[in-house]
């Protein structure tokens, strides 16, 4: 019976201690008295302060602190200032009124008393609310002769579960853009691929004084049809002839190096190129020799999708 009771006794320590989780902050190789800590919410913090010095906490650039609570207002200062608190230990001084006899009758004086700071009685806790963060501290006084090689002048706070969280946003940002960029280079070639000469068999008949707007290469890749113009060319407009009938033609224009391509949005045996008076005839040699898939594109790579506005 005894036996169980000690040891359920024993069990009831080892929770209790549990509990309980501080961090002490470290201090830097060049001086201990810079120390850095990392933030936990469920974590205290211990601050080693000593009388006739001031205690920084530094918390992330992000944040301001909002407001601060001590258990101990009187035995220490606590002041803020942006993302900083500092806290500095203070004597309390006690007023003392007593009434002192004499001749004339019984006259009251007025005096203190001072109590100097002990650990023992100045050891409080310490709430700091924050922007982002809700801190929790713990003071204690390193009393005078004692050695200060535990003393904060500056605890940093650090935030490796924010960072940790921000390393691995940016990892996810940058994998994202890298699919971008490699789907966006797989349609740029797919689209390529797909606009590659595959029939060059085009003459043209240049009227007089037309030679300005003649292409510099003509060539189709079964579906559409592309004409060439160096910057020194008058860029015409283009007529699919049907006997002795023209109809201006669906077209769109690409930039490809130093070209101006005219993109013919079909096959035909015959177009015509118009600036003002001067005419330019297309003749495509080789129609029919060429033949694609059908479908609303010739890449299997491609879907055209169209939506109705």
């Amino acid at each position: 019976m005894k036996t169980g009771a000690l040891l359920f006794l024993a069990g009831l320590v080892l929770v209790s201690g549990g509990v309980q989780a501080a961090a002490t902050p470290q201090g830097s190789r060049f001086d201990s008295r810079m120390q850095q800590v990392a933030y936990h919410p469920r974590n205290t913090t211990i601050v080693h302060a000593a009388e006739g010095y001031v205690s920084t906490l530094v918390f992330s650039e992000e944040e301001d602190v909002i407001s601060t609570q001590t258990g101990f207002t009187k035995g220490w200062n606590v002041t803020k200032e942006g993302n900083r608190v500092y806290i500095r230990v203070a004597a309390v001084k006690q007023p003392i009124r007593t009434i002192k006899s004499g001749e004339d009758g019984d006259e009251e004086v007025e005096s203190e008393r001072v109590f100097e700071p002990q650990d023992k009685d100045w050891r409080t806790n310490l709430f700091v609310t924050t922007t982002k963060h809700f801190y929790s501290l713990e003071l204690r006084l390193i009393d005078k002769g004692q050695p200060l090689s535990q003393l904060a002048y500056v605890i940093d706070y650090r935030y490796p579960l924010e960072e940790q969280t921000q390393t691995r946003k940016t990892q996810q940002a940058r994998q994202r853009e890298w699919e971008k960029a490699q789907m966006k280079q797989s349609i740029v070639q797919a689209f390529d691929a797909v606009q590659a000469p595959r029939n060059w068999d085009y003459y043209m008949r240049v009227a007089k004084d037309s030679r300005d707007i003649a292409p510099d290469f003509a060539y189709d890749d079964g579906r559409f049809t592309y004409l060439g113009f160096s910057p020194i060319k008058t860029f015409p407009a283009a007529f699919v002839a049907y006997g002795e009938k023209e109809h201006i033609v669906n077209a769109s224009v690409q930039q490809k190096g130093n070209y101006k391509v005219l993109v013919i949005h079909q096959i035909n045996p015959r177009f015509v190129l118009r600036a003002g008076h001067k005419v330019v005839g297309i003749e495509n040699h080789g129609v029919g020799k060429v033949t694609v898939p059908d479908g609303n594109t010739i890449s299997p790579h491609v879907e055209r999708v169209e939506t109705e506005q």
